[in-house]
């Protein structure tokens, strides 16, 4: 029987933090339960074909032959924004290739994922988890789960330039983790149900510009050069948010810990507050927030790296409910969001064999 291994990781959201770890300042995120998931399997022919099946936005199937460039690339709806996915495959395989010596037999990769892409919710590093602690497997690479981080962490920061530790490590063991200076520490917090609002369809216009598109994929590392840029130019300002920031996860943190959600609502609103001052969150999320606490929302801000209203405003927010939830939902998609019920400190890294 030919040898089949199958890894699922968790999305992410960050709670509480995000931007401000960059300076050292604690952050707290969570897994998701929405999955990616790559299988590996054989093929007689020699090379990497990629088959990535229902992202939301896009589909595609592809060989991957690093030597001569891709062929017979096949989209199901649009190859601009399939490259992005496509970036961080090719380069698992080629650290793979270089820092273990994995073998060059035929292979057969399969990609199935619920998380969207661009929207602030770990698609990227999802992509790298999974595919890395497939392969690994497939070829019989020892290691334990720092290891498959590790390398993952090294293949998001070959790609993007910079990479934050954090969703690397939600990805690898799910649960809760909190950052502060790189260090991170996984924590045992109580479950929440949480609703999730992506703005996260990209416009074709940008999808068949390629500038733009260009523009699309570096969208983290954009937002983060800007935010570093206001940081110099308003030091003493920034310091004082920074320290702000800090304090708001420190006081998060206690109030999970005593299930104290009405707290934890209002530290969410003071944390979009402080992401709106430096400047990340985009016009259409922003919106959302509004609207989701005028609606009853305990608490709702911005979710990840946030957005770029040339762009689209392309982003999610993270909204801890209150009453009534089915009322708060459909105004979200009547603003055109796509709407998710998640739980959050979802299980991490999941290895099947002979599925």
């Amino acid at each position: 029987m030919a040898k089949k291994i199958r890894a699922s990781v968790p999305a992410k959201v960050i709670l509480f933090g995000e931007h401000f770890v960059v300076y050292g300042k604690r952050a707290l995120a969570t897994a998701i339960n929405r999955r990616l998931a790559v299988a590996v399997s054989s093929r007689e022919k020699a090379g990497y074909h990629v088959k990535i099946e229902n992202i939301p936005t896009f589909g595609i199937e592809l060989d991957l032959d690093r030597k001569k460039g891709d062929k017979k690339a096949y989209p199901y709806t649009d190859f601009g924004t399939a490259t992005k996915a496509i970036a961080y495959v090719r380069e698992s395989i080629e650290y793979l290739e270089q820092t273990y010596g994995i073998g060059s037999e035929g292979v057969e990769l399969e990609i199935k994922s619920a998380i969207p892409l661009s929207a602030g919710l770990g698609s990227s590093a999802a992509t790298c988890v999974a595919t890395i602690a497939a392969l690994k497997e497939y070829f019989g690479v020892s290691g334990d789960l720092d290891a498959i981080r590790d390398d993952a962490h090294s293949v998001e920061k070959k790609v993007q330039g910079a990479a934050s530790p954090v969703d690397t490590a939600i990805s690898t063991y799910g649960g809760y983790v909190s950052v502060e200076n790189g260090k991170v520490t996984r924590l045992h917090l109580a479950e929440l149900d949480l609703i999730v609002g992506c703005v996260g369809s990209i416009p074709l216009s940008i999808c068949q510009d390629t500038k733009k598109a260009s523009e699309m994929r570096l969208k983290t590392k954009k937002i983060v050069a800007e935010v570093k840029t206001r940081k110099e130019t308003f030091t003493r300002i920034f310091d004082s948010i920074l320290n702000a920031s800090d304090e708001i996860t420190v006081q998060a943190i206690r109030a999970m810990e005593h299930t104290d959600f009405v707290k934890l609502g209002a530290l969410m609103n003071i944390n979009h507050g402080l992401l709106d001052a430096i400047g990340v969150v985009p016009r259409r999320l922003s919106e959302l927030v509004k609207m989701s606490q005028e609606l009853g929302a305990l608490g709702a801000k911005v979710t990840g790296a946030g957005g770029l209203d040339e762009l689209g405003g392309v982003g999610s927010v993270v909204v801890l409910p209150g009453e009534p939830v089915e009322r708060l939902k459909t105004a979200m998609e009547i603003a055109g969001a796509l709407v998710m019920d998640v739980k959050t400190g979802d299980a991490g890294l999941r290895i099947e064999t002979g599925f």
